[in-house]
């Protein structure tokens, strides 16, 4: 269960996928010696995940890790590695190519039928995931079943006799996609006497003796978050994530109300009190899971065991509280620049006045003095940092809604240049922790019938997915256009008063005049003092002007108004070009998890790859150092 007081930390889980021959290729085996050998590759993942150490501050009771094999159930191999599995007591989920009745089709004896609706019905088995198969397309539903054990699984067992053949969603394929994935490999050879290799990544073939230290290291690096790196100074660890506590005010709520005035003309109150973050997550999205028929009991019940409303909650809650500390800090320190020179300015104007000009340096120096302040704190606290860090992993838990009827399957990889391959997000924590949180979900237990993905397709048109997503873009991108047509406005003006009134300043003469032509109050204009009054006016606004103006300016470029704006109407063009595809999908035939699939996965990269550059963007903005 989570932990109120601090973010929620996940379960460690390590799945393993199997694929393999059917018995008509196992004739050459020695089953003994194979279930032997698989014994033997399933105990080292096991004691592997049982003894990782030092994970105490990443994981919820590492030392009772969550084991899982993934399976379709096939005569053969992979029954063979099922049992092993289940007798060392792992759990057991299996993605099916077609229902369950169809599927029985595939096994020879009335045994083998009674021995495949005992392993669906075993304690153990937390998951069967019924595809939409067709026979008329049965290879791509055999595919489409070892894709789905692909996705799910962090290390793959294939019992093969080690032959490519072009047969589609055979062994072969499966084995091949793997290492196109990245996806370390045990192969157990399915002829006797059934030595045991390894590949890691897309290396080349082991043998077992000599590559299971790199396995070892391998899952090592994939259960064990990264630290800092050279190129982030100022990353944020994991181990600090999880030690974050809820914050008792909102000190950042000036940039909401300073926004919405800049942008709107309406003044907000700000908002001194903050959500509970524990709650937050829950309030926002178990409403929408109960009333989206995507998500049945179990499926609800699943996403709440994994703690996924919490994750969510204390990632985005922390992400808005930082961000908005960031973005308060740097628009208060340009405005405190603006308002020094203007005490600098009043102190040399009443320079002559010693009984006062003292007052206009000290208001100068707690200006001078609070810029500083804040930026040490701000620096210290790492608030930029930590935004843009809890924002990547909201985003990230925040997919893993939509891509749990569907399995979930793994989200997409951004597109991400050449030489900015060392901002790769997937090297960072917070795809670990997303990763760590999508695996202890593991698949849900469901069957995809023509009423159940059209459901899905609904869910995702609607207000609370790419709908909502499309609403969000067309306000930002209206909020932030106007944002920045205000602040241009404005600092053009600043600059031409400043410009006049220099220009001005040559003849306060003749201005005295025009002012004693055009006010009829003649008290104060016939006085001899008006020209020098209105020569400090003018320096007054020949000097504060362009500091406010370059205030603005400092405040636009810090914020990429201009940047946010056109990346929110790229994506609304894109998301509707979606959204349309998802209609157009609507129409005699029923909608297939294949074109579903497709979808989703062009609507996650969509959304990766802004994320990316939202990333790229504001990673390099820190708050700006006092000058």
């Amino acid at each position: 269960m989570s932990n109120s007081e601090h973010p929620p930390r996940p379960r460690l889980s390590l799945n393993v996928g199997v694929t393999g021959h059917r018995p008509k290729d196992l004739t050459e085996a020695n089953l003994d010696k194979l279930r032997e050998k698989i014994r033997e590759v399933l105990e080292l993942l096991k004691n592997f995940a049982c003894n990782v150490a030092d994970l105490e501050n990443y994981y919820t009771n590492p030392q009772e890790p969550l084991l899982r094999v993934l399976s379709a159930l096939a005569e053969g191999a992979d029954r063979h590695v099922v049992y092993q599995a289940l007798a060392l007591g792992f759990e057991l989920q299996s993605p099916l190519p077609f229902d369950c009745e169809e599927y029985k089709k595939d096994f020879a004896s009335e045994g083998s039928v009674l021995e495949f609706e005992n392993l669906l019905c075993h304690p153990s088995t937390t998951a069967v995931l019924e595809l939409d198969g067709s026979r008329t397309r049965e290879a791509d539903a055999y595919l489409a079943a070892g894709r789905v054990v692909l996705s799910q699984s962090d290390v793959l067992i294939a019992i093969w006799n080690g032959e490519m053949r072009d047969k589609k969603g055979g062994t072969s394929q499966i084995v091949s996609e793997a290492k196109q994935r990245n996806l370390p490999t045990i192969w157990v050879d399915s002829q006797a006497p059934h030595n045991v290799y390894l590949r890691i990544s897309d290396s080349n073939w082991d043998p077992w003796a000599v590559g299971a230290g790199s396995l070892v290291i391998r899952l090592e690096a994939l259960l064990r978050p990264p630290g800092k790196s050279k190129e982030d100074e100022h990353g944020t660890l994991a181990a600090g994530y999880f030690s974050e506590t809820q914050p008792s005010y909102n000190w950042g709520c000036l940039w909401l109300p300073f926004r919405n005035l800049c942008a709107d003309g309406r003044w907000t109150l700000p908002s001194l009190l903050l959500p509970q973050f524990d709650q937050s997550g829950r309030k926002e999205w178990q409403p929408i899971l109960q009333q989206a028929a995507a998500f049945s009991d179990e499926t609800v019940r699943t996403l709440e065991a994994a703690n996924l409303y919490e994750h969510y909650g204390w990632a985005d809650g922390l992400a808005g509280y930082y961000g908005n500390l960031y973005r308060s800090a740097f628009v208060v320190n340009y405005l405190l620049g603006a308002l020094a020179v203007f005490f600098a300015f009043l102190h040399f104007a009443f320079k002559a006045y010693h009984h006062i000009d003292w007052v206009f340096t000290a208001c100068e120096l707690a200006a001078l003095g609070s810029i500083t302040i804040i930026f040490r704190f701000g620096t210290r606290g790492h608030w930029h940092e930590r935004w843009v860090d809890y924002r990547l992993l909201a985003e990230y838990l925040r997919q893993l809604f939509f891509l749990a009827p569907l399995g979930p399957g793994e989200l997409s990889a951004p597109h991400i240049p050449a030489h900015m391959a060392t901002g790769d997000p997937r090297s960072t924590w917070m795809h670990w922790h997303y990763r760590a949180a999508r695996r202890a979900i593991g698949m849900i237990r469901v069957r995809f019938t023509a009423d159940y993905l059209e459901s899905i397709r609904a869910l995702l048109t609607s207000q609370n997915s790419i709908g909502g997503q499309v609403d969000y873009h067309e306000k930002n991108a209206k909020h932030f256009e106007s944002l920045d047509k205000r602040f241009v406005r404005l600092i053009n003006i600043l600059f031409i008063l400043a410009i006049l009134a220099a220009l001005s300043a040559l003849a306060p003469e003749k201005i005295a005049g025009w002012v004693r032509c055009l006010l009829p109050i003649r008290a104060w204009t016939a006085s001899p003092l008006l020209p020098e009054a209105i020569i400090g006016l003018l320096a007054v606004i020949a000097t504060v002007s362009p500091a406010i103006g370059a205030a603005l300016a400092g405040i636009r470029s810090q914020g990429e108004f201009e940047r946010v704006k056109k990346r929110s109407q790229a994506m609304v063009r894109w998301l509707k070009h979606i959204s349309n595809r998802l209609d157009a999908s609507k129409g005699d035939a029923p909608i297939s998890s294949a074109t579903l699939s497709a979808i989703i996965a062009e609507a996650g990269q969509l959304m990766v790859d802004e994320l990316m550059d939202w990333r790229i963007v504001f990673k390099d903005r820190p708050l700006p150092e006092p000058e």
